[in-house]
């Protein structure tokens, strides 16, 4: 039964286009995504809260910091780094950073609130909805 669940949840991903499209698609591959795309609505409502300090900010803004904040949290890394990652010049990351603790202050420094940010991005990633980072 649980088989036949996570095959129907990865099939409709794959009609979603976010999990790519392949004679056969194992769900074991795509666990992660199965998981943080379980419930959409939870995604949304974690991703609202955790990203709260960016509402105020215009689209763009809040779509260039999001992307560096993940890129952050993924990496670890120094400017350069993240930089070539981003395909950026590593001053720009360097500023947008600044900005990143400005607005999150200390919850750059909790592990339980660094978790809930990288999931959330991740899942509006996977959403490709911008909407949650708008709010």
């Amino acid at each position: 039964r649980t088989s036949l669940r996570l095959a129907r949840q990865t099939l409709t991903l794959v009609h979603r286009g976010m999990v790519a499209d392949a004679p056969v698609v194992f769900s074991g591959d795509h666990l992660s995504t199965l998981w943080l795309l379980t419930d959409e609505f939870l995604a949304r409502e974690l991703a609202e809260r955790t990203l709260s300090p960016l509402a105020n900010l215009t689209v763009k803004q809040r779509a260039r910091l999001g992307e560096t904040l993940l890129a952050w949290l993924e990496t670890s890394g120094s400017a350069p780094e993240i930089a070539g990652r981003l395909k950026v010049h590593p001053q720009t990351v360097r500023y947008r950073l600044h900005q990143l603790e400005a607005l999150f202050g200390d919850r750059l420094n909790d592990p339980d609130d660094r978790f809930h940010m990288e999931i959330s991005l991740r899942a509006m990633r996977l959403l490709d909805d911008r909407q949650a980072l708008t709010k």
